[in-house]
């Protein structure tokens, strides 16, 4: 019901987010949070809204309370509210081989669960309890009403999560990182790489045993240990040659292989001690390795490209980017291009790893990662044609108003303006596209 409100309201420029009756209003400057507060409120009173002045804060503020966490705007960082601390520290207050319901038990961590957004590095004290409230309940047929056992890795989670404190906060961070390293591994070895550096060896007897997808999440390990051990409160990229080492990086570990998970929990608490943070992106092996059945089963979803008509007349207004972001070779409408999987011709892999800022770019990004580009474009103070669906109530829609410097070129809904794939042609025949120029200096 509220959308086409919010729509309105983000097409005259206002920043916000909202979540069924609760609003989040934002602003680059005071005058500019009270602006959007009053023309808000106005317009929601106009319409028949009822507001809630007692539960509201209509004072613009650099730390605020929205959905449960603390934003704060200065620090760049959200934290839990002190009742919220205290409400997960009684929870969490279970003895070894305690019984307990395994009904409870969920709902003990869906409250951990909760608060994982705004406490760094929480997602990795949380998987044991995961795979612990899996395995009763396939012991159990999947009854919540039967009895489970408190154990010892269980407890060990919820020892930490007593810890939770005023200082238990989430960095709100962009993609700049200190330091990139690159690892690989085989069967036989492994050897990682930073910065012109290069280190190797073999694999112990004992390791050898392991899956390729443990060794190469072990050599990643190897890669922060030589590289980054005098490394403190920074920010690390591994590029990675097997997407299961990147999840199991990415979600701090997982419920499915134990062994994975444990090797995933011991780099985290590496990284924790030090207060590093890392992110891991997908690089081609040098063997370049292909599974035969790849081409059949081609995902075409991220596969968007626009008619070469269209593309023709926007170089014409704005001019010939150099670089485009997010292609393939099949689609690619510069000679350098970044691909999002392994691609015989790009120069890269996955956009969000190289510096932006050298080239007059051009970004047709998958609608998932629209704020994400823009964020991007904004960190590396970038410039370029980009072009986005006519969506005014998305959150991102303001922003790239916000960051145009040039007229926009709108195209029309209709059919071939974006080729994607049979999965998504109809629903691209059915949007209106908005192009312009970017900056990120603005």
């Amino acid at each position: 019901m509220l959308n086409p409100v919010i729509s309105y309201l983000r097409k005259l420029g206002f920043l916000s987010s909202f979540y069924l009756d609760d609003f989040l209003l934002l602003g680059i400057s005071y005058e500019e949070s009270l602006k959007n507060v009053s023309t808000t409120v106005a317009f929601l009173e106009k319409l028949g809204f009822i507001i809630n002045y007692k539960k509201s804060n209509l004072t613009p503020s650099q730390n605020c309370k929205y959905l449960g966490f603390i934003y704060d705007s200065t620090k760049m960082t959200l934290k839990l509210p002190e009742d919220k601390i205290k409400r997960v520290k009684q929870l969490v207050n279970l003895k070894l081989d305690q019984k307990i319901k395994i009904r409870k038990f969920a709902k003990i961590l869906g409250v951990v669960v909760s608060c994982c957004p705004a406490v760094e590095y929480s997602w990795l004290y949380t998987k044991a309890s995961e795979r612990v409230k899996f395995l009763a309940l396939e012991a159990n047929s999947g009854s919540y009403e039967k009895s489970m056992k408190i154990s010892r890795h269980v407890l060990e989670e919820l020892q930490w999560w007593k810890q939770l404190n005023n200082a238990s906060i989430c960095h709100i961070r962009n993609s700049n990182y200190e330091l990139e390293i690159f690892s690989d591994a085989s069967l036989t070895g492994w050897v990682v790489s930073c910065n012109g550096y290069r280190a190797n060896g073999h694999w112990k007897e004992k390791e050898k045993s392991n899956f390729i997808n443990h060794l190469e999440l072990l050599a990643a390990y190897f890669g922060l240990k030589i590289f980054a051990k005098d490394n403190r409160e920074s920010a690390i990229l591994l590029h990675i040659d097997n997407t299961t080492a990147i999840s199991y990086i990415h979600r701090m570990g997982g419920i499915q292989y134990p062994k994975l998970n444990s090797l995933a929990k011991k780099i985290w608490q590496w990284c924790e001690k030090r207060k590093i943070w890392i992110c891991a992106t997908y690089i081609a092996s040098r063997e370049n390795r292909e599974d035969d059945t790849e081409s059949r089963r081609l995902q075409s979803n991220t596969e968007i490209e626009i008619s070469n008509v269209i593309f023709e007349k926007i170089v014409a207004l704005f001019g010939k980017p150099k670089i485009d972001l997010f292609a393939s070779r099949s689609n690619a409408k510069c000679k350098r291009y970044v691909s999002w999987k392994r691609d015989p011709e790009s120069i890269a892999i996955d956009a969000f790893t190289i510096s932006w800022s050298d080239h007059y770019l051009y970004a047709f990004p998958p609608c998932s990662i629209i704020l994400r580009t823009l964020q991007k474009i904004k960190t590396d103070a970038a410039r370029g044609i980009m072009i986005v669906p006519e969506w005014p109530g998305q959150p991102w829609y303001p922003i790239f108003c916000s960051m145009l410097v040039s007229e926009t070129f709108e195209t029309p809904a209709k059919e071939g303006l974006v080729f994607s794939g049979p999965s998504m042609d109809l629903f691209w025949n059915k949007t209106t596209l908005v192009a312009g120029i970017l900056s990120g200096k603005v």
